[in-house]
């Protein structure tokens, strides 16, 4: 399945419930946390860019960034 089917069947307008089935469906390492706002935090490169496609492609966001507005946290 490619990101633009992806984000097509699975947007529903919530964000982080569509990162997680994102993470999950694409077996990725990224994680999130939510203790108030939700943070992102990055395994790879890879991953961010996937991330950024998935993004992308609800048509909503025009990266990982502006998604989850700065709360991007790097671990590579």
């Amino acid at each position: 399945m490619n990101f633009e089917h992806f984000a097509k069947e699975r947007w529903q307008g919530n964000l982080v419930t569509f990162i997680k089935e994102a993470l999950d469906f694409f077996q990725m390492k990224s994680r999130i946390e939510q203790d108030g706002e939700p943070h992102l935090y990055l395994d790879s490169i890879a991953e961010e860019n996937m991330l950024t496609r998935l993004v992308e492609a609800t048509g909503k966001y025009a990266d990982i960034e502006a998604a989850f507005g700065g709360r991007v946290i790097r671990n590579y």
